[in-house]
């Protein structure tokens, strides 16, 4: 297989470049490719990181997983990009040097449309394209905010009325759902068809595999952003050679991926937010990853003086995935990301 100019042949590891943009003063934008290519014939898993330039902890995962030992016990390729965003990686900043949006909103839309055709769009597409040449599968590697608990992320599966029932899209699901079992994360479910197309999540790189090129994929956010926390990389590897076994690339059994987390998993839960209705300074009254009760205290909003202004309660069962990050919180911005209880929900949206 070949990516940019890393060729990898049987049994070994490829390391090269993918050319993304020409600089106006000559030279070019490159990003990082390694290659892990089984001696015997078998599926392609992508694992991608580092599209939001401050969350790094997908990259140590890549180095430690597309390895020469790996290429020599493999059936099938796995193709590591270390950063989809390298400008945003020199700067530490979540958006790229090419656009000043979210570039996990900026994959091609499984409707056809183009907003603007923007540089890092552009570049999207390049990486996309690639992707959807060669993927079986791929996990695409995040962070959250700082203090955030690990979990993976579902994407919905946005389908016309008379796709809905065909065997492709439970197929499909299934596949994807499959592959986040085995990396053993807590899962919460992307949010609903509404708020995905509203927020550009289903251009989102996971969002743009299951809904434009129709290839199992999924996010996993991997703690914190800015650093790295050893335990949880040292899951997500595990994770990841889990993956490869549930795709058939890797024998042996399936290795138990250590519990970083006391998320709940009794119950579905969908991602969403929650803002304060009150401008002041936030005291959190749980901690991520803490079952929550509906009706009860998620965090306070008090004045300069400590004075409680307003109360912040859950609307529904579930658990905090993180805080805003600081005190200050101004009316109508954000608290906190939460993962609410849901009922009968199977990530099908007919759109």
């Amino acid at each position: 297989m070949r990516i940019g100019t890393a060729e990898a042949s049987e049994g070994t590891v490829a390391k090269g470049y993918l050319d993304l943009v020409s600089f106006p003063t000559g030279g070019t934008e490159k990003a990082p490719v390694m290659i892990a290519q089984g001696e015997g014939d078998g599926p392609t898993l992508w694992l991608t990181a580092n599209l939001h330039g401050n969350e790094v902890a997908g990259i140590p995962v890549i180095h430690r997983t597309v390895t020469e030992e790996i290429a020599e016990r493999i059936d099938g390729t796995v193709v590591g990009m270390v950063t989809l965003n390298p400008s945003g990686l020199r700067s530490a900043e979540r958006t790229s040097h090419y656009d000043s949006r979210d570039p996990n909103r900026l994959f091609p839309d499984f409707r056809g449309e183009r907003v603007t055709g923007s540089t890092q769009e552009l570049i999207n597409e390049k990486i996309f394209r690639h992707i959807e040449r060669t993927a079986d599968a791929l996990i695409d590697l995040h962070c959250s905010n700082v203090g955030s608990v690990p979990f993976s992320i579902l994407d919905r599966l946005m389908v016309s009325s008379d796709e809905r029932d065909i065997d492709e899209v439970g197929s499909l699901v299934g596949d994807r759902n499959g592959i986040a079992d085995a990396f053993g994360f807590t899962q919460v479910y992307g949010s609903g068809a509404d708020r995905t197309l509203e927020e550009g999540l289903h251009r989102s790189l996971s969002g743009a595999c299951m809904n434009a090129a129709r290839i199992p994929a999924f996010t996993a956010e991997l703690g914190s952003d800015y650093i790295v926390e050893r335990e949880v990389v040292d899951a997500a590897v595990i994770g990841v050679r889990n993956v490869m076994r549930k795709l058939g690339m890797l024998d042996g059994n399936y290795e138990k991926v250590p519990n970083v987390t006391d998320v709940p998993r009794s119950f579905d839960a969908r991602r969403t937010s929650i803002d304060s209705p009150v401008s002041g300074l936030l005291r959190k009254r749980v901690e991520p990853g803490e079952l929550v009760a509906e009706g009860e205290a998620i965090a306070e909003i008090t004045d300069s003086f400590g004075e409680t202004k307003h109360v912040v309660k859950a609307h529904r069962d579930g658990w905090v995935t993180s805080f805003q990050l600081g005190m200050g919180v101004e009316q109508g911005t954000l608290v906190c990301y939460y993962a609410e209880r849901v009922e009968d929900d199977d990530l099908v949206e007919t759109v």
